[in-house]
């Protein structure tokens, strides 16, 4: 269907609603918008928000962007984008995988990941020297070329780290929510959030909540996990690896900033760490996904994989384990301990990797087998990943369009 039916009383009659959306959820996310065309009752039932949490966006690929490690440190690195598919296809996607688009209209020619979330993507953009600029940021939904910028948040401390929160089913508005540090090692000073809806940051909100009692809020002092600043947006939350003393646990804090709930990080329960663990957070299948590397000794680490069966009850279940020795998944010259955890695949059972060697491979927890689906050559730096989720529909708190 490529236009827009002018009659506005079409329906398929003798089809009920429920039905209906059984169909709609087995077809193409762009093939969805278009059926919005078809009659205002079409169009009313697939924008109902209860609707369109039945109609999931599949994961197409991976954005990925590389720089020039052989850049000074002072200035800005020579910055690349590219796009890894991951579905099989016939007919190319229609977008653009260098962002040139987004280029040519702001004059802007470096651009860094710093979240993905359900289909929009937040870049941040620094003059040089890079390491001392606050940043601006750009949210962008590649899918129909639209933009928005976001002012800086004023003066920031040296450390600050911003996420991306959307939610395709109440589409109105996306907030950003950041945290900043003075260093790697101290503990978070002060938090803010940004809302599309009247464009402003607000004021530092940790305080207030540590007078106010809250925490589940901010009883506790946490540093952000620092091997992994990225999050999961999941069940309206943001949930994030924090460090609260020694020990790992999952913060998860909602769109205006209130610490909600603390969650344990599976396999750790009994508050014992004994091992050098890293984990990583993510979304997948309708379930919060935890993925773990265990150092253990010289002959038994792994790589682990978990799923929050039970949101309310943080019932981990334990999906997949990977003996990264034994099994020789990642290759014998490989250093274990420099792997780079990408993201776990939105609607399936695969993990994604990124080696010290620049080769991502995909494990497939299914058929217990590793491929490796991307190498980049020359690009010492770790490469920066962001989620690709089609969504086509248009956005009023995105203001420009390619």
């Amino acid at each position: 269907m490529e236009g827009c039916s002018k009659k506005s009383d079409v329906t398929v009659p003798g089809l009920p609603d429920d039905p209906l959306m059984e169909i709609l959820s087995r077809v193409p996310a762009k093939s969805i918008c278009r059926f919005k065309c078809v009659s205002k009752a079409w169009r009313d039932l697939i924008a109902d928000p209860d609707n369109r949490k039945k109609l999931p966006q599949a994961m197409q690929g991976l954005f990925v962007k590389t720089a020039d490690s052989e850049i000074d440190d002072t200035k800005l690195a020579n910055i690349s984008f590219s796009f890894i598919d991951l579905t099989v296809r016939f007919v190319p996607m229609d977008i653009d995988p260098s962002f040139s688009f987004l280029m040519e209209r702001t004059g802007i020619k470096t651009f860094f990941f710093m979240d993905s979330c359900n289909g929009l993507i937040l870049f941040e953009h620094r003059q040089e020297p890079s390491h001392l600029s606050a940043g601006t940021y750009m949210v962008c939904n590649p899918t129909i070329k639209q933009w928005s910028a976001v002012p800086a948040c004023g003066s920031r401390e040296a450390l600050s780290h911003t996420y991306l929160a959307f939610d395709p089913a109440v589409p109105s508005h996306f907030h950003l929510v950041q945290f900043q540090i003075p260093d790697v090692d101290m503990e978070i000073v002060s938090l803010h959030v940004y809302s599309s809806e009247n464009g402003t940051w607000s004021q530092n909100q940790i305080d207030e909540q540590k007078e106010q009692g809250q925490l589940e809020g901010w009883h506790h002092q946490f540093t952000l996990e620092v091997i992994d600043y990225r999050c999961a947006f999941f069940n309206g939350f943001l949930h994030l690896m924090v460090w609260d003393l020694d020990r790992q646990h999952i913060l998860v804090v909602d769109i205006q900033g209130k610490a909600r709930r603390m969650i344990t990080v599976p396999g750790m329960a009994d508050g014992s760490q004994r091992h050098n663990i890293t984990c990583c957070l993510g979304q997948s299948q309708g379930h919060l996904h935890c993925v773990t590397i265990e150092y253990a000794d010289e002959n038994n680490d792994k790589l682990s994989i978990w799923v929050l069966q039970n949101y309310d009850t943080q019932d981990w279940v334990l999906k997949s384990t990977v003996d990264l020795d034994s099994f020789d998944v990642f290759g014998e010259t490989e250093d274990l301990n420099k792997f780079q955890m990408v993201d776990i695949h939105q609607d399936c059972n695969v993990v994604f990797v990124l080696q010290e060697s620049c080769k991502l491979t995909a494990y497939n927890m299914d058929r217990k087998e590793v491929s490796v689906i991307a190498t980049f050559k020359d690009h010492k730096d770790p490469c920066d990943f962001a989620r690709y989720v089609p969504y086509f529909s248009e956005s009023s708190d995105l203001t420009n369009k390619y």
